[in-house]
């Protein structure tokens, strides 16, 4: 798992709780999720896998929708959107620090498993997308805009089209092959299919 500090939105009043403690409840959640899902997680199980008392894990979420929803808030970062002068450094910049991320914080194996589940889980799905997909679907707009106002792109084309152009390959990669990061394609393997095209 990540080093990263899980840093969570809630603060409930009264006593200061570990941080050894939150964080190893975090930690147990994000291993439970690829190992068995989020149907079969329980809190029972996250904390006896984090080693903490029950009234731990309540005393900071009142529900599993509420822990899932922190540790998902935990994996993601923000990105910086990169501004190199050209579509494929940005698009490059950008796709090395979400590939980075999801490899260092154990998202590449936990998205396959979250978007097949989230298709029949609404609540599911609304803290998915918020948090995963969202914050890098407008990271990758700006770089896409950008180059549009470059002329790199031309005008008139369906946004969202080229943002699935773009990130579908990536995603549906990790899909068949559960998350296995060594074998995803090179960035420049896949600018030069997108801007190439299929013309010989």
């Amino acid at each position: 798992m990540s080093e990263k500090t899980a840093e969570s939105p809630r603060r409930m009043p009264g006593r200061p709780r570990s941080e050894a403690s939150h964080q190893a409840i975090i930690h147990a959640t994000l291993e439970l999720l690829i190992e068995v899902g989020y149907g079969a997680l329980t809190m029972e199980a996250v904390r006896t896998r984090a080693g903490v008392g029950k009234a731990t894990v309540y005393r900071r979420w009142s529900s599993k929708e509420e822990l899932v929803s922190d540790a998902i808030v935990f994996l993601h970062e923000e990105f910086k959107t990169p501004d190199t002068g050209s579509l494929r450094g940005d698009y490059a910049a950008l796709a090395g620090a979400v590939r980075a991320s999801a490899a260092r914080g154990g998202a590449a194996m936990l998205m396959p498993r979250l978007l097949g589940e989230s298709v029949h889980d609404p609540e599911l799905f609304a803290i998915f997308r918020a948090n995963l997909v969202e914050p890098r679907r407008a990271a990758l707009r700006a770089v896409l805009e950008r180059a549009i106002e470059r002329g790199e792109i031309r005008e008139g084309l369906d946004l969202e089209l080229l943002l699935d152009l773009f990130a579908g390959p990536a995603v549906y990669r990790l899909l068949i092959t559960g998350g296995d990061m060594s074998q995803m394609f090179s960035v420049e393997d896949q600018m030069d299919a997108l801007m190439n095209g299929l013309a010989p």
